[in-house]
């Protein structure tokens, strides 16, 4: 479990197969996100998360700390642990989510894939009407656009710009408020202060 000021992130149970379920099936969030697919089933949902174990890509639900309900997800996608890179996202259910609380939740998931995972690049797509998504990454987290696909994705009858976006560990540095961030996913103090004398254990 990591624990922010508002929000706290935690692993997927079998039990979020309804949460999974609005998430894929709710116009509000399939409209906004990049891929399509049909409606999703609850008993398809809780057999996705009973098949979904793999070292490659890994979900946590964000939990409202006020209300203690799930609100949303998000993760890493497409881990290459040779580049240290991977891709992430955020889905939240629109009538569960404060304002405010999905920019903490991307802030929290870049401190713990940077601080407590290892990698050094996280990136993700925007599409060019999900003008929340593109605040929330770029004005409130520190990441910057990459470039666009022209008309690379269908929606609602049109063709539609993609956005790509990246934020590296360095970049993530220089966020105002990094240091509390990383202190949240990894509260233990690692400063060396054991003054070790080799001859004393030999």
């Amino acid at each position: 479990m990591i624990v922010g000021r508002n929000v706290s992130l935690r692993a997927v149970e079998l039990e979020d197969d309804k949460l999974l379920q609005q998430l894929m099936n709710d116009p509000q969030v399939s409209d906004y996100v990049v891929g399509w697919g049909f409606p999703v089933s609850l008993s398809s949902q809780k057999k996705w998360i009973q098949d979904s174990s793999n070292s490659s890509s890994y979900r946590l639900v964000i939990l409202d700390n006020d209300t203690q309900e799930e609100i949303g997800v998000t993760g890493l996608w497409d881990i290459d642990w040779h580049n240290q890179s991977a891709t992430s996202a955020i889905k939240l259910l629109p009538k569960k989510f404060k304002k405010g609380l999905g920019s903490e939740a991307i802030s929290l998931s870049m401190a713990w894939a940077f601080y407590n995972v290892g990698l050094r690049r996280l990136d993700a797509t925007i599409l060019d009407f999900n003008g929340p998504s593109m605040g929330a990454y770029v004005k409130k987290c520190g990441w910057r656009v990459e470039g666009c696909h022209k008309e690379a994705v269908f929606k609602k009858g049109r063709w539609h710009d993609l956005y790509s976006i990246a934020i590296l560990k360095s970049e993530f540095d220089s966020v105002a408020n990094a240091k509390e961030l990383i202190e949240l996913v990894c509260p233990i103090d690692t400063t060396p202060n054991i003054d070790i004398h080799y001859k004393d254990y030999m």
